[in-house]
């Protein structure tokens, strides 16, 4: 490869080329001007290709450095022999594209116009030998050639410092992005191995988990099997359930009435005996009953047939006021008998009061202070059953005392239109 110091100047140059007959014929290596040789050897044939061509012409002992070898190639061109006929045919097969495309020129204008499209193209190695071989190569375009190959050189070099420049700064951007990348690496295993340790914890746990859930599954199956079985054996097993905590139920509120019932009897209190039967009739009736109730009061009730009527008896009190429930109980426990309440389907459940109906020997219904369902419940059973009962419009305690003297001076008292069994 020539440089500018070896070079020789554009007007040397045009002085050294020798005025040729241009002709058809391609002309060979060592027809060229020697200004030529060291352009086409560098640019037209690779070191590696050069290297094969003079391996056949030197001693296998011998070495060559790229310089070295680049000059006896160039110094053998100048005449023909064998290795400038071997450079010439390497040059041509390397080349055949090119020179098959040239061949058809036919004047050095499309020769020129040829080499500066390969000149913006960038096929330089193949245009270069073409157009210097070719027959209508002029010494003025041959001498243009030779300056624009001088001056690509130039500019490679100038590229290849710069890309050198460049690719050792790359080199150091590629190592601490090698840096970066590893230490990045060294982060995602570490993450990695983290979290397959805690796939696998959650795996083993999900395992267990499993395995917990079939086992009471199992042991569901097996419970339901047996409960099943028993359901068989007992067809009224759901019937007796029932009656079982409805008898709790009653047993809790029994054992409360009887507390209730000590607390009353300990306490003790005299309550008079006078008592007037009061009924719920209609405003007609019971004035036309009034003069009949009244003259039955006249006459006092000895205390002996009170507590006789009374004796052992299950009297219910259904509604009245609930501050005086306790002077009801002292008032039925005192002439003998047994107190039940009901509030007549304020908060009780009206359901309890068929339980205290069936129970009951007597009935105080206070009709003042129940619900209209809970006095229909209590009239419609007392006439079917028969049970004795009285109905009480006023919810005082005088009233009751009245009223539970008429009971036991009448074989039965009862509302208007109420048949006694």
């Amino acid at each position: 490869m020539c440089t500018s110091s070896t070079a020789p100047s554009s007007s040397s140059c045009s002085a050294a080329i020798p005025e040729k007959a241009v002709g058809s014929a391609r002309r060979r290596l060592w027809d060229l001007s020697s200004h030529c040789h060291c352009p086409v050897i560098g640019v037209c044939l690779s070191l590696g290709a050069l290297r094969k061509v003079l391996a056949r012409f030197l001693d296998s002992r011998s070495a060559l450095n790229d310089y070295e070898a680049h000059t006896g190639a160039v110094g053998a061109c100048t005449s023909r022999n064998p290795v400038s006929n071997a450079l010439q045919r390497e040059l041509d097969q390397r080349h055949a594209l090119i020179l098959r495309q040239f061949r058809n020129l036919k004047s050095a204008e499309e020769l020129e116009h040829h080499w500066n499209a390969s000149l913006h193209s960038g096929d330089i190695a193949g245009a270069f030998w073409a157009g210097l071989t070719h027959g209508h190569c002029t010494p003025a375009l041959e001498e243009q050639m030779c300056r624009d190959i001088h001056m690509l050189q130039h500019q490679a070099g100038a590229e290849m410092r710069d890309t050198r420049n460049r690719f050792a700064l790359l080199k150091k951007e590629n190592a601490a992005l090698g840096e970066e990348l590893q230490r990045a690496q060294d982060k995602a295993r570490r993450m990695q191995a983290e979290k397959t340790e805690k796939l696998e914890w959650l795996e083993t746990a999900l395992m267990r988990t499993r395995a917990d859930c079939i086992a009471k599954d199992t042991v569901m199956a097996s419970l339901q099997a047996e409960l099943e079985e028993l359901r068989q054996s007992i067809p009224d097993l759901q019937n007796r359930l029932q009656l079982r905590e409805q008898n709790a139920r009653l047993q809790d509120r029994i054992a409360m009435l009887e507390r209730q019932n000590a607390l009353f009897r300990a306490a003790g209190a005299s309550i008079p005996a006078a008592t007037e039967l009061s009924t719920p009739l209609s405003r007609p009736e019971r004035k036309a009953s009034e003069p009949a109730v009244a003259s039955s009061f006249a006459q006092p009730v000895p205390a002996d047939t009170v507590r006789a009527s009374f004796e052992h008896k299950m009297v219910l009190c259904v509604g009245g006021r609930d501050g005086n429930i306790a002077a009801y109980r002292r008032l039925i426990e005192h002439v003998g008998g047994q107190f039940a309440h009901h509030d007549g389907g304020r908060q009780d459940n009206l359901k309890q009061l068929d339980n205290s109906l069936a129970a009951a020997d007597l009935v105080i219904c206070q009709t003042g202070c129940i619900s209209h369902n809970a006095y229909w419940r209590v009239k419609e059973h007392c006439k079917r059953t028969g049970t004795r009962c009285m109905f009480v419009e006023n919810p005082s305690i005088s009233s009751l005392s009245k009223g539970i003297e008429a009971l036991s001076a009448s074989p039965a008292i009862h509302e208007p239109g109420m048949q006694e069994s």
